[in-house]
């Protein structure tokens, strides 16, 4: 039994007790008045008592039924009296009310995001045929700094739309899952040569540093690979923060049940005030102040994929010393 909803019944029927009561010793003193020899108090004062304790039962019952229902949130409850009815019926218009509100709205999101995702993938056609001419260009005429700044220009727009993309797919996340054994060694590679060219215009120099030839994770391939780009492009892009050759070390670390990456630049390092707010949403700290082009979006993706793939990843850093990154991938199920 609650004792709570007790408390409250009867708070709420305190003025209602107080009336009776004084009603009863009234009737008493009238009637004592009337007739002093009459001396019967006991009796009318009990049958009053009774009757009301009677009252209370009923009422405390129907108080007690409705006030558990309403706080164990149940869906159906049972309506005693007009006031509780019209109670009911005042939430049940207000939640319809809400629910017509939300489902406009969601509706109104699916545009907006539908729209939004189709002018992105409409921006990588621009991007694409910018590679190819820069493609071209090079076959014909050699490198040259203005193709290679154009090309750097270019790899950062397609960057920005992905995270535009990756930011739209995480409301649907789970709709685009498949967890399975992968080489992670693989994988790096795989995207470390996607951004041969970065790493060459900045001098830095990847080297997987594993004792195995192979490291099996449970993870979802296509996400991971988001989330392991986004770090490989701040590597590069921090590095070019520092003069001469650096190189960006990727240790594979394997554990009975866990595999741990750490990916390890030589760069300009995140001040210590900024460390611990860098997976926040927009957050650029210092360094976003010294590089233009930082968005503050990239980290933050990073920490929502790892959470939803259930991979822990911890960032350290030491100013002009450089950044690590460590995750923390489960081997097995």
């Amino acid at each position: 039994m609650n004792k709570r909803i007790l408390k409250n019944f009867f708070k709420d029927r305190a003025l209602l007790i107080s009336f009776y009561l004084f009603n009863i010793l009234s009737v008493i003193a009238f009637f004592h008045l009337s007739e002093p020899s009459n001396t019967e108090i006991l009796y009318p004062f009990s049958v009053g008592m009774f009757l009301l304790f009677v009252y209370l039962l009923i009422d405390g019952y129907r108080y007690y039924q409705v006030n558990g229902e309403i706080e164990n949130q149940h869906g159906d409850m049972k309506i005693y009296t007009e006031e509780q009815k019209a109670f009911y019926q005042w939430i049940k218009k207000l939640s319809y009310q809400h629910s017509k509100e939300k489902n406009e709205q969601s509706e109104k999101n699916k545009e907006r995001l539908y729209f939004l995702s189709h002018w992105m993938h409409h921006l990588k056609t621009p991007v694409s045929v910018m590679d190819l001419i820069i493609q071209n260009e090079k076959k014909l005429q050699g490198d040259r700094e203005a193709f290679q700044k154009l090309q750097q220009e270019n790899r950062r727009l397609h960057s920005d739309i992905e995270q535009g993309l990756t930011m739209i797919r995480m409301d649907s996340f789970e709709n685009d899952l498949d967890i399975k054994s992968m080489d992670l060694i693989s994988s790096l590679r795989k995207l470390i040569n996607n951004q041969k060219s970065e790493f060459i215009y900045q001098s830095a120099f990847p080297v997987i540093d594993s004792e195995e030839e192979a490291a099996f994770i449970i993870t979802d391939q296509k996400w991971n690979e988001t989330m392991l780009d986004q770090i490989i492009s701040n590597a590069i892009k921090y590095s070019s923060g520092r003069d001469g050759s650096k190189k960006i070390r990727f240790h594979v670390k394997q554990e009975e049940e866990v595999t741990i990456l750490s990916i390890t630049d030589e760069g300009v390092g995140i001040q210590p005030y900024d460390l611990e707010r860098v997976f926040e949403a927009f957050f650029t700290g210092e360094n976003g102040r010294k590089y233009e082009n930082s968005s503050g979006i990239g980290l933050y993706l990073c920490k929502k994929i790892a959470n939803r793939l259930n991979h822990r990843i911890t960032i350290e850093s030491e100013v002009y010393q450089g950044t690590t990154v460590t995750i923390q991938y489960l081997t097995k199920v």
